[in-house]
């Protein structure tokens, strides 16, 4: 009971920060950093939008009305003024970072804020993440910024300490469900959550592309790896370099839940997830892995 009358108290502490921010918008305070963290990555973006109308409603009412041309744009994805930025690869890198900063400095079309919300800002290079610095403390003028990411204690110490800080807990499976489209198949959805290990983040990264050719590909690997045969990778390949680490997640998930864990299989597919980020080859990376494991 303790622990859910806790979880309960985040979530409304969750709605107290975001009510927070819309009224210091409202007086011309809102600060032009804001870091959400925890939860998972649909929640933050749907919050960051939910600001960003909020900020850039034309009706003149307290929340947004949904109605207007501005709310509109927003809730289709067309405002020129609000933007989702997504990383182009496996890292946020320092071209990417400096090809929005240019949009980031353009004056405003037609909103009262320009709203950025920069998914998965844990994946920024060493690079890229002083390159957005540099905009941090030299901000446009009615600009809002908002980091969104999972584990924010990876992100720069000079980056943290200037943001304004949200914290999404992590949902339990059915709320998660809850928060998810209702187009979305529920047991896929339960499929996901399950792989995941219950991290939404990655299970909603599984929905995405797929639960069947996620288990399918898992299951390959492991069935080659069992078997010692290494010809039955090459059915594998090839895969998006964002794809692998995903796979290689849900390995070290599956190593980590066996019963007998095996210490340097674990250490060999954290080894494979950091070369991936690195931005090696995903072939390599998954081939000289399975050549581990096979001994």
């Amino acid at each position: 009971m303790q622990a859910k009358e806790s979880g309960s108290s985040r979530r409304f502490n969750v709605n107290i920060a975001l009510h927070l921010i819309e009224k210091a918008a409202q007086e011309g305070r809102l600060a032009h950093l804001l870091l959400f963290h925890g939860g998972s990555g649909p929640e933050r973006r749907k919050a960051g939008l939910e600001i960003a109308r909020r900020i850039n409603c034309t009706s003149g009412q307290d929340a947004p009305c949904g109605h207007c041309p501005s709310c509109k744009k927003i809730l289709s994805g067309n405002h020129p003024d609000v933007e989702v930025v997504k990383p182009a690869k496996a890292s946020i890198g320092i071209e990417q970072i400096l090809d929005w900063q240019e949009r980031v400095y353009r004056k405003h079309y037609e909103g009262n804020y320009k709203v950025f919300i920069l998914e998965e800002a844990d994946k920024l290079t060493i690079p890229a993440a002083n390159a957005l610095l540099k905009v941090i403390e030299e901000p446009p003028e009615r600009t809002l910024i908002v980091l969104s990411a999972q584990n924010a204690e990876v992100l720069l110490p000079t980056i943290q300490s200037r943001a304004q800080a949200v914290y999404f807990p992590f949902r339990g499976e059915e709320e998660w469900l809850k928060s998810l489209e209702e187009s979305l198949d529920p047991w896929e959805a339960r499929e996901a959550f399950r792989l995941s290990s219950h991290n939404p983040e990655l299970a909603y990264e599984i929905l995405t592309l797929g639960v069947e050719k996620v288990k399918e590909w898992v299951r390959g690997f492991e069935q080659a790896v069992e078997e010692g045969d290494f010809l039955k990778l090459f059915p594998l390949f090839p895969v998006e370099k964002k794809e692998a680490e995903l796979y290689l997640h849900i390995l070290a998930l599956g190593t980590a839940q066996k019963h007998q864990v095996n210490p340097q299989a674990m250490l060999a597919v954290g080894k494979a997830i950091e070369q991936i980020q690195m931005q090696a080859n995903p072939r390599l990376v998954i081939e000289g892995l399975a050549l581990k494991l096979f001994q």
